[in-house]
């Protein structure tokens, strides 16, 4: 349809735009009419009428100019049904831009649900900006997460698993026990595609094995016999669900969570070693405090005068050596999980990530006076096997972790 240059940089279509007008606050009014042929058909019995019945003047909202405001006239025809066997006496014309009894644009709708999904505003933020009210603003972003949620989820070959915690936990009294019953858990299972952009691909409530078990289960054959790779945090209950569900999938514990746990227990072995010398907690001019924030750092950071400073706090006495052992079986660990590929640049060998591992664990048999040497050990043995595969195959969990903040971001928000 050929459009004049004010319809069409007024861009909407079926409308033509017969008069624009400059108003002195800076306000564009645009006075429009309905230029389609479908405007005019009876919406009942699809008839076209010729027959105007009479003249209403309307305004719906619609997008800004920049930051001026447009408002927007519609002369609309209200017609009469010309079929004899329409019940319909008469009706107003109308067009998908503009449908019948909304006051809103469905483009104005439309960039009030993407201010929400693509850039992240609240909806309160969107509604006050497009100048709607919030349940309208919320149902223009539910209508867009509709469409993505309803799209069908494709086969994925490096599977994440995750926590997530929202809100608080909802419980009722059963009338008959006279207990709490839970109605909504705090916790649920989350699923994401680590290799795709499918990003978040599912989330299920709770946060047990039979949870999580049933989510892959839904998901159909098809797509569990995809599934290469599992990234989990070190938690039996996520390796559980994936061994029953995910038999012939490779799974590996998320290297995030590990030097963590080395690093917790350096500052274990350092509070309890200060508390047992001086009778108290750590304080600025202990020695030991000193050196706290380099014991929490890796070893290739560390400058040869802050190598040297830990080297001579720590080995002067039995005590500082005890920190020290555990500050050397922290980066023992860090020592296998350097062999990934992204920090080498080569694919690794699995026997010379289980070389590394044995040397960690010598290093804390050497020392096996240290209980919390000893308890990270063991947390280790228990999972050598996932992280020998997270270092071997570089998949890690923390595509998981990232989408898990956004999530809570948004549920904030």
């Amino acid at each position: 349809m050929v459009q004049d240059t004010a319809s069409a940089l007024f861009g909407v279509d079926g409308l033509r735009v017969i008069e624009a007008e400059a108003e002195a606050d800076g306000s564009i009014t645009v006075r429009v009419v309905a230029d389609h042929p479908a405007a005019a058909a009876c919406p009942e019995c699809g008839t076209v009428s010729g027959a105007v019945h009479e003249y209403v003047l309307t305004r719906p909202r619609d997008l800004r100019r920049g930051l001026d405001e447009v408002s927007v006239c519609w002369l609309k025809r209200r017609w009469k049904c010309q079929a004899p066997a329409c019940g319909r006496m008469t009706f107003t014309e109308s067009l998908p831009a503009v449908p019948p009894r909304c006051r809103l644009t469905t483009r104005l709708r439309r960039l009030a649900g993407a201010e929400v999904a693509e850039r992240g505003c609240t909806v309160a933020e969107s509604a006050r900006w497009q100048r709607m009210s919030w349940p309208v603003a919320h149902q223009a972003f539910a209508g867009q997460a509709d469409r993505v949620l309803a799209a069908p989820m494709g086969l994925v070959a490096q599977l994440g698993i995750d926590e997530h915690r929202r809100g608080r936990p909802r419980w009722r009294i059963d009338e008959d026990s006279g207990e709490y019953v839970l109605l909504a858990d705090r916790w649920h299972t989350c699923f994401f595609d680590l290799a795709g952009d499918q990003g978040l691909l599912g989330q299920v409530e709770g946060r047990t094995a039979d949870d999580a078990a049933y989510w892959m289960w839904q998901a159909g054959p098809a797509w569990r016999d995809a599934v290469e790779v599992v990234a989990i945090d070190m938690c039996s209950i996520y390796a559980s669900a994936v061994r029953r569900m995910l038999p012939r999938a490779r799974l590996v514990a998320g290297l995030f969570h590990v030097v963590p746990l080395a690093v917790k227990m350096t500052g274990d072995v350092r509070r309890r070693v200060v508390r047992a010398r001086y009778g108290r907690r750590g304080r600025s001019g202990d020695p030991e405090y000193g050196v706290k924030g380099l014991l929490v750092r890796n070893l290739e950071h560390l400058a040869p005068a802050q190598f040297a400073k830990v080297m001579d706090t720590l080995g002067g006495d039995r005590r500082g050596q005890e920190i020290l052992a555990a500050w050397i079986g922290k980066e023992k660990l860090r020592d296998v999980l350097n062999l990934r590929a992204r920090v080498t640049g080569s694919t690794p060998c699995e026997r010379d990530v289980r070389d590394r591992l044995f040397r960690f664990y010598d290093w804390c048999a050497q020392n096996d006076d240290i209980p919390e040497l000893v308890t990270l050990a063991r947390t280790i043995s228990r999972w050598q096997d996932e992280l020998v595969h997270a270092v071997l195959t570089g998949v890690t969990n923390a595509r998981s972790e990232s989408l898990n903040r956004i999530a809570k971001l948004e549920a904030r928000m």
